[in-house]
C-alpha cells in the first residue's frame, strides 16, 4: 500500500491509531500531533498486510447507515423488536425500566447512561439477527446494574445470557 494512501487527523492523543471504513475500504489513521509524517508513513506501511485483509472484509460488508429513506425503514423495523426485548428482560434482570432511542452509531452496538437510566441502540442491529439484538440489549441492561466492564459486569452476563461470549463473537464476526 502507498504510504500516502490514507486520510490523517492529528489529535491530542498517545499512539497512533487506524480504522478501515466498511463498504468503501477507506484508510483512515489518528495520530499524535507532533508525530512526523514520516514515522506514520513508516508505522501505515508496515501494516500493509492487514489494511488489505481489512479492506477485503470492509468492502463486503454493507456501507455504513446515513440518515435517509434506507434508515428510516431500518429504524421503523427495528423499534418493535428493541421495545420488545427490553419488556420482557427489564423485569427478568430486575433492573428500572430504562429509556432507549435508536441512532445511527459508527463504532458501538449500544451505550448506557446509567444516571440517567437512558440506553441508545445503534440502527446497523437492523441488519443483524435477533439473538444479536438480544445479546446487546442484555449488554446494555447490565450496565444499569454494573456500569463498567469489570467482574461484576461479567457475572451479571452470565447468570442473565451465559450463551453471551459467543454471541458477541459471532456479533463482531470473530
Amino acid at each position: 500500500m502507498p504510504a500516502n494512501d490514507y486520510t490523517l487527523t492529528r489529535r491530542r492523543m498517545k499512539n497512533i491509531r487506524m480504522t478501515v471504513r466498511a463498504g468503501t475500504g477507506e484508510v483512515r489513521v489518528s495520530a499524535p500531533l507532533r508525530t512526523p509524517r514520516r514515522v506514520i508513513d513508516a508505522w501505515v506501511e508496515s501494516k500493509a498486510e492487514w489494511i488489505e485483509l481489512q479492506r477485503s472484509k470492509a468492502l463486503a460488508a454493507p456501507a455504513p447507515l446515513a440518515p435517509g429513506p434506507e434508515a428510516d425503514a431500518l429504524r421503523r423495523e427495528l423499534r418493535p423488536v428493541l421495545a420488545e426485548l427490553v419488556a420482557a428482560w427489564v423485569p427478568r434482570m430486575g433492573v428500572p425500566e430504562p429509556t432507549w432511542r435508536v441512532r445511527i452509531m459508527r463504532s458501538r452496538w449500544g451505550s448506557c447512561n446509567k444516571d440517567a437510566r437512558s440506553l441508545n441502540f445503534s440502527l446497523e442491529l437492523a441488519r443483524k439477527d435477533r439473538h444479536l439484538v438480544e445479546y446487546v440489549v442484555v449488554h446494555e441492561l447490565a450496565h444499569l446494574i454494573e456500569s463498567n466492564h469489570g467482574p461484576g459486569f461479567y457475572a451479571v452476563m452470565d447468570a442473565h445470557l451465559p450463551d453471551w461470549k459467543a454471541r458477541r463473537a459471532e456479533l463482531n464476526g470473530r
